[in-house]
């Protein structure tokens, strides 16, 4: 059996992926627009 102690924070989250460039921060803050489906409406409500 591995034991290891579990994080109490995400600092370890910035070793896996490093700093993040402005294209990718920018691109996650980005809100899509909302899409109007009125045919999933008849399956969802």
């Amino acid at each position: 059996m591995v034991e290891e102690t579990l994080s109490q924070d995400w600092q370890w989250l910035d070793q896996v992926i490093g700093p993040l460039d402005d294209d990718f921060v920018e691109a996650a803050l980005e809100q899509s627009a909302e899409q109007i489906r009125p045919a999933l409406d008849d399956i969802f409500y």
